[in-house]
């Protein structure tokens, strides 16, 4: 790594770093994951440029589940219940309206390849199947983290509710399974990768 290189990356995760500060003072970052996201500025030629903790939504979409319509009807990044549901569900009446369980996810920035395939071979061990490289360049390579927890369905189309109360009282517990699920895990895997890139 030559000097040049050594000041880009300074600079990009100086950057990175401010960026999170910024988001967390403006509520941007989930709650649960801060102090995770503080604790892996301070591992050195490492830093963190996006995050998601796990969480339950309703999504506002199309059939296809177009990213460029799609937009959130309601978040929770907690356990939800049968009556704020249906309550959720009564006010949307335009479009498709997906309930989905997403798993965490985190990309962590590495100074250079050789760094983020150790972090990589970590999560491999770690039990994330779907941890990668996603981007390497001069200064920087992106490692994706994210757990395999994972529940879509369809649930309405504009007016039409396409489930019955049996099986929206189902998906609750459903959902609420994989969230818990998540969150074990995320916590998990929290502890144990400052433990062991920590200095």
């Amino acid at each position: 790594m030559n000097n040049v290189e050594n000041v880009t990356f300074e600079n990009i995760k100086k950057h990175h770093t401010e960026t999170l500060h910024d988001a967390i003072e403006k509520k941007q970052v989930d709650e649960d994951v801060v102090p995770f996201l503080l604790k892996i500025t301070k591992i050195k030629d490492v830093f963190t440029s996006s995050s998601c903790s796990g969480r339950i939504v309703l999504l506002s979409s199309d059939v296809d589940e177009d990213k460029k319509i799609t937009s959130f009807h309601k978040r929770y990044h907690r356990k939800i219940n049968f009556e704020e549901l249906i309550s959720d569900i009564d006010v949307f009446n335009k479009g498709y309206l997906w309930l989905k369980v997403e798993p965490f996810i985190f990309h962590i920035g590495t100074k250079n390849l050789s760094l983020a395939t150790n972090i990589l071979n970590f999560l491999r061990s770690f039990g994330l199947k779907r941890a990668a490289i996603i981007s390497t360049k001069p200064g920087k390579t992106i490692v994706e983290a994210t757990n395999t927890v994972f529940l879509s369905t369809l649930i309405k189309k504009d007016n039409h509710l396409f489930v019955s109360e049996e099986y929206l009282k189902e998906i609750v517990f459903i959902a609420n399974k994989k969230f818990e699920d998540n969150e074990k895990k995320r916590k998990r895997f929290e502890k144990e990768f400052i433990n062991y890139f920590s200095d």
